[in-house]
């Protein structure tokens, strides 16, 4: 680039060399503004005039582009607000939904497993499996705001206005997968062409587990899952502190039972969650949350074994293309151990410990920035 300097020396240089030339010029230029000076002023406002109109029009023009661009936003996010309601609905139960014939304990024909969905428009579908004795309201909050179509199954018999009627009897945790594996065959069906992912919480993780092991017996009925997130798995008996409590509770003396289970913390922040989680399951049917516990014990071995867990997650892994594992802070005596084990057997990039309470991990802030990042495959 010149310098100003320069460049004003050689316009004076140039002027030097051509003074004749310039005077010429000037002359004639002074003389046409003289002889048409109010020509040149009426040139000069008109142009002035529309410039000013031409600017005014461009300014209005960006204006009402961006208004009707801000209202079109706003009337698609309307739109989306009215689809991501969440809504209440049922898969009903027939008998040809089973492989095998059902003992006559086991009465579900007739009856319903109910859900929750959130129809945002994705092109991903997240089914979420809820803890013992909770149901699929405890996602609600997530739903709410999820960017995802989001459904939450509710197992049969947990909830709470199940808990009066005699219809629904407990069963066992095979029947619960029988069933879970039904939903989610249905939903595939009902939207084939969106990517299915899972997400357990806590023992949702274990009906996940279960899962697997039904769709490796049975490979017909498996469905394509893109991705599976499991929340604060057990991993052993060290890990089913509560469970354990709620396997052998006596459903004929409620309120001394549960009180015997608040017994159980030894921090505030731990009792404080107890509390809150007996609340909920304390309207619940405590008959069918007491067997689905005492399955769940019997699914898992002795504190100090890994052997179980590493074998159940493979499965997890065989039938997902994406798996995750969180623990919260309620496992970070365990999580050593456990990601040592993961090492050994080359499992790499699928455990993480957050540092969040165990029922942080149902909050809908942590399931939207953890779901979302599992779905951009970080």
């Amino acid at each position: 680039m010149i310098h100003s300097s320069v460049l004003v020396e050689r316009v004076v240089a140039f002027a030097a060399r051509h003074k004749a030339a310039v005077t010429v010029v000037g002359g004639l230029v002074g003389s046409a503004v003289g002889i048409y000076s109010d020509e040149a002023r009426a040139v000069l406002a008109w142009t002035w005039s529309h410039v000013i109109a031409g600017g005014t029009l461009v300014i209005l023009a960006v204006t009402a582009i961006f208004t009707v661009a801000w209202w079109t936003r706003g009337i698609a996010e309307r739109r989306r607000e009215l689809r991501r309601e969440v809504v209440r609905n049922f898969f009903d139960i027939h008998a040809d939904d089973f492989e095998e014939d059902l003992p006559s304990d086991d009465a579900v024909i007739g009856r319903q497993l109910w859900y929750l969905e959130g129809g945002a428009e994705s092109p991903d579908l997240v089914v979420l499996l809820h803890g013992l004795g909770l149901d699929a309201d405890d996602f609600r909050p997530f739903m709410n705001v999820a960017r995802q179509h989001t459904v939450a199954i509710t197992l049969f018999g947990h909830n709470a206005d199940e808990a009066r009627d005699a219809r629904y009897r407990p069963i066992g945790m095979a029947l619960h997968a029988d069933l879970i594996s039904g939903a989610i065959n249905n939903l595939q069906r009902q939207y084939p062409y969106k990517r299915l992912t899972l997400v357990g919480f806590s023992v949702g993780c274990d009906l996940l587990f279960r899962l697997a092991e039904l769709w490796r017996d049975h490979p017909e009925r498996q469905p394509k899952i893109r991705s599976v997130l499991l929340l604060d798995p057990n991993i052993n008996h060290s890990t089913m502190v509560i469970s354990s409590k709620v396997a052998r509770l006596n459903p004929e003396q409620p309120l001394a039972e549960l009180k015997r289970i608040a017994q159980i913390p030894e921090e505030l922040v731990e009792f404080q969650n107890v509390c809150e989680y007996l609340h909920k399951i304390s309207g619940k049917d405590l008959s069918q949350v007491q067997r689905y516990a005492a399955d769940l014990w019997d699914y898992w071995e002795p504190d100090g074994h890994y052997d179980l867990f590493f074998r159940r997650l493979e499965r997890i892994r065989a039938v997902s293309d994406l798996t995750r594992v969180f623990f919260s802070m309620h496992f970070e005596q365990r999580f050593n151990d456990v990601v040592a084990r993961a090492r050994q057997r080359g499992i790499r990039q699928v455990f993480d410990l957050r540092r969040v309470d165990h029922f942080e991990f149902c909050e809908d802030a942590f399931l939207k920035r953890e779901i979302g990042a599992l779905l951009r495959g970080r």
